[in-house]
């Protein structure tokens, strides 16, 4: 499969039915939580800000009692027990640095460190040559490391906060909803299409509507205010890029993680995102010119035309 035009633009879905929503800051976000009003509940609604709250404890970059703060510290040192949640999203961000050669790499703190988008004691006593090959994921949420390692979860763990949030409300009882992190969203129930619209890249202000969700994840990555940047792990650098990449995939934690791997390696991106039944969307900073790997609406991604490959 390869990217196909989508740039002619069509007309938006309806809403859904206006929902009940509770919002925090977290994450270094404001987190909507959004129930139908037949399901909001106080008791809904504060078990999944519990495990929006969990995640930020545990994966936080400016906390020295986190877990990514412990295995900066000593992982290289001894064995460091994890939080399962910390574990499940290095398991993932492991196979995606071997799916992508490389491209998704989370030990790249010291350079974020450096260029200010970090706490200056984020990085440890890591050096820029340490990658994920460092890390080894052993039984009973054990983390060990070969060198020092200091990694930056924010390009998967707000996604995957925002999966357990929807685990949550699913097993409060809720049957329909959505958690949204900052873009970052996911919509659960029978039946709900939410439309999804996507900010121009070079007038954040502009949105435009490309296609509906239903029981579906969405991650949009973009340079829109300049706030940071991309880091190629190939060349340890940071670089902006110019185009919007959005990502339908079945988890948060997936669609967030795959924008940085498209953004990266396009070409080489297809197949990965096959492999994990998503699809990336490429707005172009023209707003108008976007190209997609899905050339038809699908059970969970819904087109507002059909797309000829």
């Amino acid at each position: 499969m390869a990217y196909v035009d989508c740039s002619p633009s069509r007309p938006s879905f309806p809403s859904p039915e206006r929902w009940t929503t509770r919002a925090q800051p977290w994450l270094g976000t404001l987190v909507e939580i959004a129930l139908p009003p037949a399901e909001a509940s106080a008791a809904r609604f504060a078990c999944a800000f519990s495990a929006i709250a969990h995640v930020h404890r545990k994966m936080s970059a400016h906390d020295p009692a986190s877990d990514l703060a412990r295995i900066a510290r000593d992982a290289h040192w001894r064995p460091v027990v994890v939080d399962p949640d910390t574990f499940a999203v290095l398991e993932l961000a492991q196979d995606l640095y071997r799916e992508s050669d490389g491209a998704f790499d989370l030990a790249i703190a010291p350079l974020l460190a450096r260029s200010g988008q970090l706490p200056a004691g984020a990085a440890g006593s890591a050096t820029d040559c340490a990658t994920m090959t460092a890390l080894r994921l052993e039984r009973g949420f054990s983390v060990r490391a070969t060198v020092p390692v200091a990694l930056d979860l924010s390009g998967i763990a707000k996604g995957h906060a925002v999966d357990r949030a929807i685990d949550a409300l699913r097993a409060a009882g809720a049957r329909t909803g959505m958690v949204n992190a900052g873009g970052d969203l996911r919509v659960f129930g029978a039946g709900t299409w939410l439309p999804i619209r996507v900010r121009h890249p070079a007038s954040p202000a502009l949105t435009r509507a490309i296609f509906d969700i239903r029981n579906a994840a969405v991650a949009t990555s973009a340079d829109y205010f300049r706030a940071t940047q991309l880091v190629d792990p190939r060349t340890r650098s940071l670089r902006p890029f110019r185009d919007s990449i959005t990502v339908v995939a079945p988890t948060c934690a997936l669609a967030d993680a795959l924008t940085k791997i498209v953004a990266l390696r396009p070409a080489e991106s297809v197949a990965v995102l096959a492999r994990h039944r998503a699809h990336a969307f490429v707005l172009g900073d023209d707003g108008a010119h976007c190209v997609t790997t899905c050339a038809e609406s699908t059970a969970h991604l819904r087109l507002p035309v059909p797309i000829a490959p």
